[in-house]
């Protein structure tokens, strides 16, 4: 005798959270013939295709109110899930943070950003993720650049934002090149912790207005 699964057990099993979200994932599942309205179990044999076209039916994100504000980039339904299915952060707060910062910098304009200071792993965390983006980034070593003031500038005049990150190994006379060097135009913001989780938030939020 073939076997079967209660389908609104199933939907929680697969991380979807609330009675909503389950009704909105049964119309996914009908639209592809999985289920229709008052049917309550699905057979067994089904469910690797039916659970192929959910996730393929819907936009899946977490309770975070930065995922949940971050929700209408899909015309896909939204459901809430656990952290780890969420299409915005995967489980992830860097993943959350890169993406509110490059929302942020697309929103505000802000394509150039000249980062002084900073991890070698730091930097090519932040290369990798936005890459393909429309954010550059020139990145200036604390611990193998020798800057002046004249051969500053020129990475001064390009930026549209000098961000110091002043909690990571940053000689004074590298800071000191572009700091004192800076155009009094060009906004300069410091990220004071570690982490690229930090650096991604101190731009989000100035690209949103803060200073």
């Amino acid at each position: 005798m073939a076997s079967d699964t209660d389908i609104d057990a199933w939907l929680t099993a697969e991380g979807i959270l609330d009675g909503a979200s389950r009704i909105e994932a049964r119309v996914v599942l009908a639209a592809a013939g999985f289920t229709r309205p008052g049917k309550q179990r699905i057979a067994d044999h089904k469910l690797d295709r039916a659970r192929d076209a959910l996730w393929a039916g819907v936009a899946p994100v977490c309770a975070d109110a930065a995922c949940q504000a971050a929700a209408p980039w899909s015309r896909l339904p939204t459901v809430l899930t656990k952290r780890e299915r969420c299409s915005v952060c995967g489980g992830s707060n860097t993943a959350r943070a890169f993406k509110a910062m490059k929302d942020a910098c697309a929103k505000a304009k802000l394509e150039r950003i000249l980062l002084v200071g900073g991890s070698s792993a730091a930097h090519v965390q932040l290369r990798e993720a936005l890459a393909g983006s429309a954010i550059e980034l020139r990145i200036i070593d604390g611990l193998n650049a020798s800057p002046t003031k004249r051969t500053a500038a020129p990475d001064l005049a390009w930026a549209q934002l000098m961000v110091v990150w002043a909690s990571t190994q940053l000689p004074h006379r590298v800071s000191q090149a572009f700091t004192e060097g800076r155009p009094r135009e060009l906004p300069l913001i410091t990220v004071a912790r570690r982490g690229v989780e930090s650096f991604c938030l101190e731009v989000a939020r100035f690209a949103r207005g803060g200073r």
